[in-house]
């Protein structure tokens, strides 16, 4: 069985507030009110804006906003326009009568997960098209919750001014995530744009690790290429160093970096010949990047049996002996979720787990999370089995990574080459895969950038703390903490060739829980045993899905 973007949408609201609600015949309250300005300010910290569902209100037109990024300035917001499900068109027809209530069914409860920002009528938003939001034209964002004693909370925005408004409505959309891993940002078409993250699961200092991330790039109008580094969410984040890779390559070619930061070229890459899911051939979803389609690992009968995964097939050349695996792909929104309901098992003693988790051998670390399915593993097909070239690393949710995986095929025989792609039920999402059997490069030219300038939110220079690797670190304890990082910059002179960008990063990062419930230990213990992890949260999307029926049953 799999799930479509709107199932996945609508099981992702209805898990995250809250999953295991129960169920009544009665009606309950919502209620959108206005707060003046002081209320934003003292609540825009709060973990009551999670995972929300963004909804344009353009004059007397609605439209759900999906793939929202806020720029580094917090002053605009692009998104995709889609029509709005139905199942969100409650508050568009209560919030004119004034009839604040909703049935506890999973279509009438989704309301609790909107956000909905209201603009003048802006004729270039339609629906299937991208738009970019200036955050200075909102003139109002409402905040559905349910109405406790008709408690709620709604933000205005009208008469904040540019500068503070943009501010409060970015601060909510980066809330509405939840915790992640350290942003990245680089200055590109001139502004810093959101790209990705860095060091993903590497959550106790001595998963300390080096990572590297591809960015887009322009100089700045000083001529120094910049970037951004930031703690958006409730983290203590680490950085050690941050070294700026310019490539300088043919134009035919596209350099890619490996998890373990060696570089490689694209030149011929080839789509596969079939990608086989659960007996379903999902080719569809992998041969375009880019274009919102995605393999989310979500069958499952595959997952109950332990054996979710995607196998690639390609024609193999004559005597080729190396390859090179090209995917584009990111953690899963779902995860995060699962994860986090995990770690609320321990409730009020999340604290002194985590204090013994930091003095866990790394090897005891790593081989938890290999059990629970949490990398993604990549095999090939030989005369003696499968053969596994490669576990990756979570990226984290927010952005698609791409990335080279080098592989071994002097076993396999000449004809057919089969890759297995595997992990845990709705880990991973894998957006575009190909195969490239030519010879990496030779001619790269490769300079390896320390930063010029650095200086943090407050004007410091935190320069000495990013230029080697030290362990001597950039700390970023609070949301809102971020690091300006320059580096000189001389412009490419020869027409024939182009650069690419690497961010060689080494970090980690902590996660801040403040959780006050008593711990479950009954609960937690399953967690021991392999694939507990992806176990759970196929029963989380089996119970969410079972609670669709049952609200379907009772209309």
């Amino acid at each position: 069985m799999h799930i479509s973007t709107k199932q996945l949408r609508i099981v992702f609201g209805i898990t995250a507030i809250p999953l295991f609600c129960m169920l009544t015949g009665c009606r309950s309250y919502y209620k959108a009110t206005n707060t003046d300005k002081n209320a934003v300010v003292q609540n825009i910290s709060s973990a009551q804006y999670n995972n929300r569902f963004f909804i344009l209100r353009n004059g007397a037109s609605a439209y759900y906003m999906s793939n929202v990024l806020v720029s580094e300035d917090r002053t605009t917001m692009h998104c995709h326009l889609e029509a709005l499900p139905p199942e969100h068109y409650l508050h568009l027809i209560n919030g004119v009568s004034s009839n604040r209530r909703y049935k506890k069914s999973i279509n009438e409860q989704s309301v609790l997960n909107e956000v909905h920002f209201y603009i003048p009528t802006d004729t270039s938003a339609r629906t299937g098209g991208d738009y970019t939001l200036a955050l200075n034209k909102v003139e109002k964002v409402e905040v559905i919750e349910k109405d406790n004693g008709r408690t709620t909370s709604s933000y205005v925005l009208g008469g904040l001014g540019i500068a503070v408004g943009a501010l409060a409505v970015g601060s909510l959309i980066a809330l509405a995530l939840k915790s992640s891993c350290p942003f990245v940002s680089a200055y590109n078409d001139n502004q810093l744009q959101l790209q990705g993250e860095i060091y993903g699961g590497a959550i106790y200092p001595q998963l300390c690790r080096n990572d590297y991330i591809g960015l887009r790039m322009s100089p700045t109008p000083a001529g120094k290429l910049q970037l951004q580094i930031s703690n958006e969410l409730k983290e203590n984040q680490f950085t050690d160093v941050a070294e700026l890779l310019v490539i300088t390559h043919d134009k035919n070619i596209k350099v890619v970096a490996d998890e373990k930061g060696n570089l490689h070229s694209v030149a011929l890459p080839v789509l596969p010949n079939t990608a086989i899911a659960a007996g379903k051939n999902i080719m569809p979803l992998l041969q375009n990047p880019n274009d919102d389609l995605t393999y989310k690992f979500d069958d499952t009968i595959a997952a109950a049996q332990n054996n979710n995964h995607v196998v690639l097939s390609f024609t193999k050349p004559i005597n080729s002996t190396t390859a090179k695996l090209v995917l584009r792909l990111k953690n899963s929104y779902w995860l995060d979720m699962v994860y986090g309901k995990f770690t609320l098992g321990f409730g009020n003693q999340y604290d002194a787990f985590m204090q013994s988790q930091r003095k866990a051998p790394v090897e005891k670390l790593n081989n938890w999370k290999q059990e629970q399915q949490l990398p993604l593993t990549i095999a090939v097909q030989t005369g003696n089995g499968w053969q596994t070239q490669q576990t990756l690393t979570t990226f984290g949710p927010l952005a698609n990574r791409e990335t080279a995986i080098p592989i071994d095929i002097s076993q396999v025989p000449n004809g057919k080459i089969n890759v297995q792609l595997s992990c845990g039920f709705m880990f991973w999402e894998i957006d575009y895969a190909a195969i490239d059997f030519s010879n990496d490069a030779t001619t790269l030219q490769v300079a390896k950038l320390l930063p010029q300038k650095a200086t943090d939110e407050t004007g410091k220079n935190v320069l000495p703390l990013l230029l080697k690797e030290d362990n001597i670190f950039l700390e970023q304890p609070l949301p809102g903490n971020a690091a300006i990082i320059e580096y000189a910059y001389t412009p490419l002179q020869d027409t024939a060739k182009t650069q690419t960008y690497i961010l060689h990063a080494k970090g980690y990062y902590e996660h801040i829980r403040e959780y006050t419930n008593a711990p479950d230990m009954t609960f937690l213990q399953q967690f021991k045993q392999p694939a507990a992890l992806s176990n759970y949260s196929m029963a989380l999307y089996k119970k969410a899905m079972q609670t669709d029926l049952n609200a379907l049953v009772k209309q």
